[in-house]
């Protein structure tokens, strides 16, 4: 295999699907060897959270590695029906599930960050498909919201993206009052539901706290590892956004409109990283996702002959993550 046809391969669906393989082995691999921690606190607001729905630990790895799987589908399927890169690649899939494999500890299990992460991805789909149409928008508008509102009860981070996604129909020019009427709604919904029905009471309601200091990072070897894979993927996502940034500006309004919502996504979820540290595992998945997107942006437009090689390199850091995590 020459040069340019590496190059090819890593933006080909069978590099994804390589990668996904590699995925359910390294999975294993983790759960075997220990590295897979399972979350045993409730981060619930009205009822359990994700981590504690499923009892067993090998389902809870399979559900975990399979959500992940399934975004990276969704990754390629929104690409394909909106052009989001303009160009066919799945080079965003196979690093998204890269970066997810340097954190095996969270990618080994089900939790909220993944549920999360998936559903953001529908959420995604969803609202690029309202697009300079607001009067056909605002069922789909209404669903989006009522999703994350009731996702809110299983973990509070989900809260923390309403205000994007409300900024998100802005870029997709269908802000207005009827279309926030229906955001509003939709976010409201389940707190009627929940708390009509007695599902939910105001004493159920809670809102988890817990700081995690600088000697816990330091004692804790997952900890350790989960904080510096986040401080580097963050650190590149915002290098290759900035690179990103003036090809953004030149694609015609709806790919702009588009690339800005993912630009979003990156940047709010590294600042949720970030400010609520003590729940940035909850984070992660969706922070890989945003950043994987920029990463494959870059190099879909410079999809050069020696362009492998920094793909490579990064793959490269991300195993490294991985074999530290198997290791401590």
């Amino acid at each position: 295999m020459n040069e340019r046809q590496l190059t090819a391969f890593l933006h080909a669906r069978s590099a994804t699907v390589v990668m996904a393989l590699l995925a359910i082995i390294s999975c294993i691999y983790a759960w075997q060897r220990g590295s897979v921690v399972p979350m045993t606190a409730d981060m619930g607001v009205g009822f359990l959270s994700a981590n504690l729905w499923i009892s067993s630990k090998f389902a809870s790895a399979l559900m975990g590695v399979g959500l992940t799987i399934l975004s990276a589908i969704l990754l390629v399927w929104i690409n394909s029906i909106y052009n989001v890169l303009r160009s066919i690649t799945s080079l965003v899939a196979t690093m998204f599930i890269m970066m997810q494999i340097g954190v095996p500890s969270l990618m080994g299990q089900f939790y909220g960050g993944t549920l999360m992460n998936l559903l953001m991805m529908v959420c995604v789909f969803l609202l690029f498909s309202t697009f300079g149409n607001p009067d056909d928008s605002r069922r789909r508008i209404f669903l989006i919201f009522f999703l994350f509102a009731l996702g809110a009860f299983t973990e509070r981070g989900y809260l923390f993206y309403l205000p994007v996604l409300l900024l998100g129909t802005i870029q997709m020019r269908v802000f207005s009052m009827r279309t926030f009427l229906a955001a509003a709604l939709g976010a409201l919904t389940p707190v009627w539901l929940l708390m009509g029905l007695g599902i939910v009471t105001p004493w159920n309601l809670r809102w988890p706290s817990g700081a995690i200091s600088f000697s816990q990072i330091v004692s804790n070897p997952e900890l350790a590892q989960s904080a510096a894979v986040v401080a580097f993927t963050i650190v590149i996502g915002f290098a290759f956004t900035l690179m990103n940034l003036m090809k953004i500006l030149s694609y015609n309004s709806r790919v702009r409109a588009f690339n800005a919502f993912l630009t979003l996504l990156y940047i709010f979820s590294a600042i949720y990283a970030l400010l609520d540290f003590n729940n940035f595992a909850f984070y992660v998945p969706l922070l890989n996702c945003a950043t994987a997107y920029q990463i494959g942006h870059f190099f879909t437009y410079r999809r050069h002959r020696r362009t492998y090689l920094p793909i490579l390199l990064l793959m490269a850091c991300y195993a490294g993550f991985y074999i530290w995590a198997v290791t401590a």
